[in-house]
């Protein structure tokens, strides 16, 4: 395999393309000629050793639409097919055999191969006696504290969007399809869209957000109700915060009306406003929508 045609390989579990992975990445982007390209597993390993994974921080499409647009091949491989590879042998047969590695590149805490027994340096070692080139990206930190993807999580959580997005690199948000609902933000002068959490999928603190909604070509203002909408689920009161399965998104897109359902929009949260509570009246929740929106900054 000739230069131009080997790979830079970005090499670590992208779970969140948060601003650490992006520096592996961008890392990676860096060793022209070579082309730059990610290794993905089809699923986390987690998953498949321990039987559950942490919660998504990006569906599979959206994450790899990301990869893409940042110019990177994305080279995937069965997890279940390596998981017993000793370092060597997923170095050898896998990195220079299969997808013809030429440089590879991970952050600093990277391990490999069964067990998770190799670790930079014996990485460093092995390119060294294959002649390819490693860079080994030092932690990127935030407050203090190396970004990952456990912290976004628990921020997440709290509703701290300032410092998950911060971390993220980008505003964290969704992309799921619209469904049907029952169309009562339609009588309080409010339609909204309605997507659905999948199983897996971090959900953020319940509450109302200050938001954006990619609908025809733009990123229009938007405000959305995370949770269960304890309004006209009674039997939802009291649902813990931030990860109950079932919960949705309600967005509400500022000057639009049009037909969504079936599509699938990206939202994306960018400021938390308030918890989410049940009101008596729909006059005292109509109230609220419009101090929602004032305080979003839309009124």
């Amino acid at each position: 395999m000739s230069e131009t045609e080997a790979r830079a390989i970005a090499l670590g579990v992208f779970d969140g393309l948060h601003s650490a992975h992006r520096a592996v990445l961008d890392a990676a982007r860096r060793c022209a000629p070579l082309a730059p390209a990610v290794l993905l597993f089809d699923e986390h390993p987690l998953r498949r050793l321990q039987g559950s994974a942490p919660p998504q921080l990006l569906t599979d499409a959206d994450r790899d639409d990301m990869l893409r647009e940042l110019g990177l091949e994305i080279v995937k491989i069965p997890f279940h097919e390596v998981m017993l590879y000793d370092p060597r042998r997923f170095f050898g047969e896998i990195l220079l055999g299969r997808f013809g590695a030429g440089a590879v590149c991970c952050g600093y805490h990277y391990h490999f191969g069964c067990q998770g027994a190799g670790d930079a340096a014996l990485l460093a070692q092995l390119c060294g006696e294959y002649g390819i080139g490693l860079t080994v990206v030092p932690k990127v930190e935030y407050g203090g504290a190396p970004v990952s993807s456990t912290r976004i999580r628990a921020a997440l959580g709290q509703g701290n969007l300032a410092d998950a997005n911060a971390m993220l690199g980008r505003p964290f948000g969704f992309t799921f399809e619209v469904i049907e609902g029952a169309h009562i933000g339609r009588t309080l002068g409010a339609p909204t869209i309605n997507q659905v959490f999948p199983p897996g999928f971090a959900v953020p603190k319940y509450g109302v957000y200050a938001s954006q909604a990619f609908v025809e070509g733009e990123w229009r203002n938007s405000v959305t109700n995370i949770g269960v909408k304890p309004t006209f689920n009674k039997s939802a009161e009291g649902a813990a915060c931030g990860g109950a399965d079932g919960a949705s998104g309600e967005t509400y897109i500022i000057d639009f009306i049009g037909d969504l359902y079936g599509k699938r929009v990206p939202v994306r949260l960018l400021r938390y406003l308030r918890g989410e509570r049940r009101f008596e009246t729909l006059e005292a929740l109509k109230e609220q929508i419009g101090k929602d929106k004032e305080n979003a900054g839309l009124a």
